[in-house]
């Protein structure tokens, strides 16, 4: 999808010397797109940062003001002219512009705005751009999510074929992200092999959704580098505005901080900031499952109700207790065609009450089949989530 700020230059480019057409190639846009397009126009003539409101209110004046200019000066005026008058002698925001073409200025702000091996922004870029939709979010009071991805095991890659194999993995991972990403949301190269994704206007549970993608993506695609297969995973941390921050560098540690908490956990996960160190979002699941204490055969096989499931455990009730550190095998029906047969480990058996026993269980390694049924599930119940009713797990449940 072709976005409404490429459109506009395409519009600007086209119509260079057809104000008439230009304007109602313009009004045609907003028709389509929203008033959001009034921001865009004054970001590529101005550089001028409007909120959609301000923007279009200014549009109506400038209209309003190429009819008076052409009017008295007896001939039709270019709209860049009357945009410059309007904001250097009328509004008075500009004080000293620069007049330069647009293709030439494109040019430059981009070869110091995108990295030049995976195309995403740069750190400066990324940097500006979040404190800008921290703004934006603070002024319109909406969410903002901030992803923060890291390629696994990266520096074997490099270690073990050569800089140019690593700089093909991180070519290829950015080309997945931005086929996985939507158009609103803004991808960077943070640092190496660290990317950020700034998801405008989005919940955390949507943001995990996201991320959850991008991560099957990557797991799921072979990387081919001189005739050599290369599969890798990645982990990411979830941070998101106003519930985890205020301001966009606490934004970024605090999701950097969750991406760490994945790679403690096993890697190839996406886990939460959350200030009480919980790190999965957990849905409810209930239903009865059959468990069997590992290494401990004459001890049969008893049954326990689930309450919750996540991507890294799940909650049971049951009248008899386990110890802590046990291994048990369990079998847990997420759908009627595909019954999981998982190992994890006991890390919580509390007493809540007479014959009343609630057991935590950490998967062990659960398998990239079992993971991903457990992710598609997730996927599919978060969906109707309200985000103000996320639950989280404890890491070791």
């Amino acid at each position: 999808m072709t976005s409404i700020r490429d459109q506009l230059l395409d519009c600007f480019e086209r119509f260079s010397n057809d104000d008439a057409q230009l304007i109602r190639e313009l009004h045609t846009l907003i028709g389509q797109e929203g008033n959001e397009v009034f921001s865009y126009i004054f970001q590529i003539l101005t550089n001028l940062d409007l909120s959609p409101a301000e923007a279009e209110k200014h549009w109506n004046n400038i209209i309003s003001h190429s009819e008076n200019l052409s009017s008295v000066i007896g001939r039709d005026v270019n709209l860049r002219t009357v945009v410059c008058d309007y904001f250097c002698t009328v509004n008075k925001s500009l004080h000293n512009p620069k007049i330069i073409e647009i293709h030439l200025f494109e040019q430059a702000a981009k070869s110091s705005t995108f990295d030049s091996l995976t195309g995403l922004l740069n750190r400066n870029a990324f940097d500006e751009t979040l404190t800008r939709e921290i703004s934006r979010a603070k002024r319109h009071d909406s969410n903002l999510t901030l992803l923060f991805l890291d390629l696994d095991d990266f520096k074997q890659v490099n270690d073990s074929m050569g800089h140019m194999a690593g700089d093909e993995v991180l070519k290829k991972v950015a080309q997945l992200i931005m086929l996985e990403k939507r158009s609103e949301d803004i991808g960077a190269r943070y640092g190496g092999e660290e990317i950020t994704i700034l998801l405008p206007e989005t919940s955390k549970a949507d943001g995990w959704l996201i991320g959850e993608r991008v991560r099957q993506r990557v797991e799921e695609t072979e990387i081919r580098y001189e005739g050599k297969k290369i599969k890798m995973t990645l982990s990411g941390g979830i941070a998101s505005y106003p519930i985890d921050a205020n301001d966009g560098l606490t934004l970024l540690k605090n999701a950097d901080k969750a991406m760490y908490r994945a790679k403690s956990f096993g890697k190839n996960n996406i886990s939460f900031y959350s200030m009480d160190k919980r790190r999965n979002i957990r849905v409810e699941h209930k239903t009865s499952v059959e468990i069997r204490e590992l290494g401990i055969h004459d001890k049969p096989v008893f049954s326990a109700t689930t309450k919750s499931i996540s991507i890294g455990g799940i909650l049971l009730e049951s009248k008899d207790p386990l110890e802590t550190g046990a291994k048990i095998q369990i079998n847990i029906s997420l759908s009627q065609e595909n019954p999981l047969l998982v190992i994890g480990t006991v890390v919580r058996s509390e007493k809540m009450g007479p014959g009343k026993h609630e057991i935590s269980i950490a998967f062990i390694d659960s398998g990239r089949v079992v993971k991903d049924e457990i992710s598609n599930y997730l996927i599919k119940h978060l969906k109707d989530i309200p985000s103000h009713s996320l639950k989280a797990v404890q890491p070791n449940s």
